[in-house]
């Protein structure tokens, strides 16, 4: 990476021949020149396991409004997690920019810790140069109305300056390298105004504790972090939610549990999700302050799904509507309860119950 030597270590090339060459024959990558991923976070750890196979995966960042990628690292200088510097031609910047208008901003200084920025050295990423589009297209045949709603996108997106509004929270390092660190839509503002990326938190803690297969953050103007969790169950596809039938690393985490109503009352199953939580805690890559840690947490009685409208179509999480349906909204209060302990179980009297279709 960035500040290495560039030489192969004493014996590669007989690793290379005997074992690394078989294992990206059987990946169906042994023709592999080139590898660029985006569009979407990798984990370094996936980074680095192909690394050890001598695969190279260079990251790379942009949007459409920006006709594709505008930031990129090559194989012969990149650091793993970042996304590389800005392409020739283009401009790239980490403003301040103020929540009601986008017009008043300021850049913000460049991390000394590209790993572990400042808060005040992180902003939105910004772009501008010629790839930047002219504008959202609207359609005058849809009438008046839709052509202003378009305008007034364009006025939220690029500024008087001609800076693209990304959306994105991130970074620069001293090196000229850019490192996203969260998405303004999904951030949690505590009660002392922190920003808190949930996104990184959360992927910690379910790589840690495979059992779970969605977890949700929520803190958003209160003195502290809260989650549920929801855990791998027969039936849930995204689509549908599943039953109460655990499976997989949830069927046989704890010998003789094996579905979620007994999890959910279960010391050894609640210690397991404890533990990996707590562990995030403490890794200051993922969760830099104690205002960024969770402190207590609840299992839900079934997954997130599309049906049951904690997702979208495309399986995204929808944060806002978790937050504000009424099946939730008792369980959050008594996540906040001064006294309750670090685990507070899920009561079928907390709301609506949801009607899950057998699976």
């Amino acid at each position: 990476m960035l500040g290495g030597t560039g030489e192969y270590p004493a014996g590669y090339s007989f690793a290379e021949a005997l074992v690394l060459n078989k294992v990206k024959a059987t990946l169906g990558l042994d023709q592999f020149k080139f590898a660029f991923t985006g569009a979407a976070p990798i984990s370094v750890e996936t980074l680095t396991y192909f690394g050890q196979l001598g695969l190279q995966i260079n990251e790379v960042y942009g949007m459409s409004e920006c006709t594709g990628a505008t930031t990129w690292s090559s194989d012969e200088a990149h650091v793993w997690g970042s996304c590389g510097w800005a392409m020739d031609g283009t401009e790239v910047k980490v403003f301040t920019v103020d929540a009601k208008n986008i017009n008043d901003k300021k850049e913000c200084p460049r991390a000394k810790d590209l790993d572990h920025p400042l808060e005040s050295e992180q902003g939105e990423l910004c772009f501008r140069g010629r790839h930047i589009m002219k504008g959202y297209m609207a359609n005058p045949d849809l009438g008046e109305d839709h052509v202003k709603q378009i305008q007034k996108k364009n006025m939220e997106a690029i500024d008087e300056e001609g800076w693209l509004h990304s959306g994105d929270k991130g970074c620069v390092g001293v090196n000229g390298m850019f490192r996203i660190t969260g998405r303004y839509k999904e951030l949690i503002i505590g009660s002392g105004v922190e920003n808190i990326a949930p996104v990184p938190i959360e992927d910690n803690i379910k790589a840690i504790c495979p059992q779970i297969s969605n977890i949700m953050m929520i803190g958003d103007k209160q003195k502290y972090n809260v989650a549920i969790v929801t855990l791998k169950a027969k039936g849930a596809s995204g689509e549908l939610p599943g039953g109460d039938e655990l499976i997989d690393d949830a069927a046989t985490a704890v010998p003789g549990v094996s579905t979620i109503s007994a999890a959910s009352a279960n010391k050894d199953y609640i210690a397991l999700i404890d533990k990996a939580i707590r562990a995030t805690n403490k890794n200051g890559a993922v969760c830099p302050s104690s205002a960024s840690m969770i402190q207590k947490f609840s299992i839900l009685p079934h997954d997130f799904s599309v049906e049951t409208g904690e997702l979208t179509p495309t399986l995204k999480l929808k944060r806002s509507h978790v937050f504000s349906a009424p099946e939730y909204s008792d369980i959050i209060k008594r996540l906040y309860l001064e006294g309750a302990g670090d685990y507070v179980p899920f009561k079928s009297t907390d709301s609506i119950t949801l009607e899950v279709k057998s699976q």
